[in-house]
């Protein structure tokens, strides 16, 4: 990204916050790393790349930086695993046909979290894990994600653009197979990394009022308060979902008009959330982790 003038970042920055969130924030015009706040909260997914070809040593120099990342307790159970050789890709790619795509990647990542590493020093000092429970998988799959995130902002800072690739986790197992994982080491995500073939407009997201709570959330059916308070915490949050709702259509919308035949607006945020998640996805998730040695409790 060419970094505009602080002045001008700032209001740039702003009218991206407004299309994000649809709330004006206040953007003091002396804040520092004006620029990078640009970056940040103009972030979007990209599906399609340039030519520009990206190096083994770019990738690798990006990986430093992203595994630069907070760790919990220094335990640094993250790991990432570039898919390079094309053979290898292939064998990664068929497992989600539905993203062609994905293999016009330049570049293609799998991060992971790994808590064989540690697990191993305390097999080498001859003592018992004593913390085999559901914590031991929280912990990698957080360090994971935070140097995911890492990459991502990494990337961006040199022109580049990415693509989460959840759906991975779908073929889990078939993954460990092909990354052959080690016992406690589990995939988290694929990512798409190259530079970008055209720009993306922001989309929008839930307004902070739905997702930023201050002192305490509010009380619902799961608090201790009458049902009178659970039910005007719900309205309050349904409210919240509605207005996003709106502001998701009409977005939606202005870059997919309704189809000629059936002349029907595209669907809100709520309806194809509703209609992705109706049917069970992701079931043997679980048996998975407890295949690679977790303990789910």
């Amino acid at each position: 990204m060419n970094e505009l003038p602080q002045t001008d970042a700032g209001a740039a920055l702003a009218e991206a916050l407004f299309a994000r969130f649809g709330e004006h924030l206040a953007v003091p015009p002396e804040l520092e790393g004006m620029p990078e706040l640009l970056q940040i909260a103009t972030w979007s997914t990209h599906r399609s790349w340039s030519q520009q070809p990206v190096s083994a040593e770019l990738i690798r120099l990006l990986a430093a930086c992203a595994l630069s990342a907070p760790s919990k307790s220094f335990l640094q159970q993250a790991d990432i695993v570039e898919v390079r050789d094309a053979a290898q890709r292939e064998r990664v790619q068929a497992l989600v046909p539905s993203m062609p795509w994905m293999s016009q990647a330049p570049a293609l990542l799998v991060f992971c979290g790994n808590g064989r590493r540690f697990r191993r020093l305390f097999e080498r000092a001859g003592q018992p894990f004593t913390n085999e429970h559901l914590d031991g998988l929280f912990n990698p799959a957080i360090d994971g994600a935070l140097v995911m995130m890492n990459f991502m902002r990494a990337a961006a800072a040199v022109g580049m653009v990415c693509c989460p690739i959840s759906v991975l986790r779908d073929q889990a197992q078939a993954l460990a197979d092909i990354l052959r994982m080690p016992p406690h080491v589990f995939p988290i995500a694929g990512l798409c990394v190259g530079f970008p073939a055209q720009a993306q407009s922001v989309n929008p997201r839930l307004g902070l009022q739905a997702t930023v709570q201050i002192d305490r959330y509010p009380q619902t059916s799961h608090g201790l308060q009458s049902v009178v308070g659970d039910a005007a915490a719900d309205a309050t949050m349904d409210a919240a979902v509605d207005a996003y709702d709106q502001r998701y259509m009409a977005v939606r919308s202005a870059r997919l008009p309704a189809d000629a035949v059936t002349a029907k607006p595209p669907m809100s945020w709520s309806q194809e959330k509703l209609r992705q998640y109706a049917q069970a996805q992701r079931q043997d998730w679980g048996e998975f982790l407890r295949t690679q040695g977790f303990d789910t409790r």
